[in-house]
């Protein structure tokens, strides 16, 4: 494969791939806020209640051998029929242990209606575990392409049926018929239209070999996603199911854009750091390459969230749903940290190190942990300040190892990424102190001015990552002609 070759592949790859998370996210997005205005804040904290049990099983079916498949160089059929068998053994077992502990589970959130909750949610875990494979298949062939097309018509199919159901007067049940059906719809397309299947062959040296390296990667999983969910978990525990809802809502804008670039830069990145994994010039080049291009999209997208929030919470979800404000304001702040994260994380996987970034994730659980009960005796709030305070921490802790390795350490990555940072800040500045009419006007002008400034200042300080964009949008069409 040529420089070149890789560097459309890649580039494709990460607009597909980032079609694909943004369609089905955002329309999943869409969707929830037609619901929200159905429902009450306290139903939709239901849902927020038992979301980390969901998150921890996709950890678990998802993390470890599915990205060991990926990071392997000689894989066969044996192997992703011996993945698949697991995954689907794995989901079976999750199913049956959080039904029979979903009364235990009720208990601890002092709240019985979870019991069925969690009993219905728990089904979709199983229906996931039956297209992992396919979709690591396609993650290795950069085909998102078809990844995109058939979670498209998941989540329009199932996102139309659970309005309907919201609309009926099922509340909570819309949200979870919802999950149901689209992780259904999902297994049956892949099926379909995937050419692979598995065959009856099982290899207990090949899960050997695939669990050495996929074993820290899920461990490591499940430390980001205990340390990222344990403040849902302790918010669950003190306040009230209205009060997570207030918070899960309050999640879903930040994650929208934040979490789904991390899941875009996982899903691509990491195949072609692996590809060039013996490279170390060129592994470099494109780890620098991906750090700055991500820093040019995810801050001025978060700090713009924040300077949007009050107006798009007043228009799309209605007055009910002002306290989350206050909450997606201070996430956003700390989720445009997570993509920086993922890139170094996503180096370390790449070489065979996922030893390191396992130690990574065991690092930062305490310091999340500490922050919590530091900040819970004094509320909400504070809850969600200390996230972010802790997430600079984090990300310091993610770039000591790729410090070590490859002489690019947390330093010089702010060093490189300081004029979008300034840039940002400029941006925030020229949108955050004005206001017309609290609503949709506010939020346009908003977004055309900032985007203005913004794109100036990176056009003053001379940000490579923009005239990438440029480049690569005139080179596009062209071709097209």
């Amino acid at each position: 494969m040529t420089t070149r070759t890789l560097k459309e592949r890649t580039i494709s790859g990460l607009i597909w791939n980032a079609v694909e998370r943004f369609m089905v996210q955002g329309g999943q997005f869409v969707i929830r806020i037609m619901i929200a205005r159905m429902i009450t804040p306290a139903e939709y904290g239901l849902v927020g209640m038992v979301a980390v049990f969901l998150v921890l099983s996709d950890v678990i079916i998802n993390g470890g051998f599915s990205q060991a498949l990926i990071q392997k160089k000689d894989r066969t059929d044996l192997d992703y029929s011996t993945v698949f068998y697991i995954n689907l053994t794995l989901g079976v077992i999750i199913y049956i242990l959080l039904y029979w502990f979903a009364p235990e589970i009720a208990s601890f959130y002092k709240d019985d209606r979870l019991i069925e909750v969690i009993r219905l949610l728990s089904i979709s875990i199983v229906i996931k575990s039956l297209s992992v494979v396919q979709i690591a298949k396609l993650s290795i062939e950069l085909n998102f392409r078809l990844k995109t097309l058939v979670n498209f018509w998941a989540v329009l199919i199932s996102g139309v049926f659970a309005i309907y159901l919201a609309y009926a007067g099922y509340g909570v049940f819309s949200l979870i018929y919802q999950a149901i059906i689209y992780s259904a719809i999902v297994t049956i397309l892949f099926f379909i239209i995937s050419k692979w299947r598995p065959s009856l062959e099982f290899s207990f040296s090949r899960t050997k070999e695939l669990f050495s390296f996929g074993s820290k990667v899920f461990l490591a999983g499940l430390a980001a996603v205990l340390s990222d969910n344990s403040y849902s978990i302790l918010i669950g525990r003190i306040f009230t199911s209205k009060e997570v809802g207030f918070y899960s809502q309050g999640r879903n804008l930040p994650d929208l854009l934040s979490v789904n670039l991390f899941n875009v830069l996982q899903g691509v990145l990491f195949p072609v750091m692996a590809d060039a994994q013996d490279d170390r010039q060129r592994l470099l080049k494109i780890y620098k390459k991906s750090l700055d291009m991500t820093a040019f999209i995810v801050l001025p997208c978060m700090v713009g969230l924040v300077v949007i929030a009050e107006p798009f919470v007043r228009l799309f979800l209605t007055e009910k749903w002002l306290p989350s404000v206050f909450i997606i304001q201070w996430l956003s702040l700390s989720r445009m940290i997570i993509p920086l994260g993922a890139i170094n994380a996503n180096l370390l996987n790449a070489v065979g190190r996922s030893d390191l970034y396992l130690k990574i994730d065991l690092i930062k659980l305490p310091l999340t942990i500490l922050g919590l009960f530091i900040s819970a005796p004094f509320g909400l709030e504070y809850m969600v300040i200390s996230n972010f305070v802790v997430s600079i921490f984090y990300f310091f802790i993610n770039a000591y190892y790729p410090g070590k390795l490859f002489g690019y350490g947390a330093f010089r990555q702010l060093k490189d990424v300081f004029p979008v940072i300034t840039a940002t800040f400029l941006m925030f500045l020229s949108t955050n102190y004005f206001s017309f009419d609290g609503g949709l006007i506010d939020i346009l002008v908003k977004i055309s001015v900032g985007a203005s400034i913004y794109i100036i200042c990176c056009i003053i300080f001379k940000v490579d990552s923009l005239w990438e964009v440029l480049n690569y949008a005139r080179f596009k069409f062209i071709k097209r002609k």
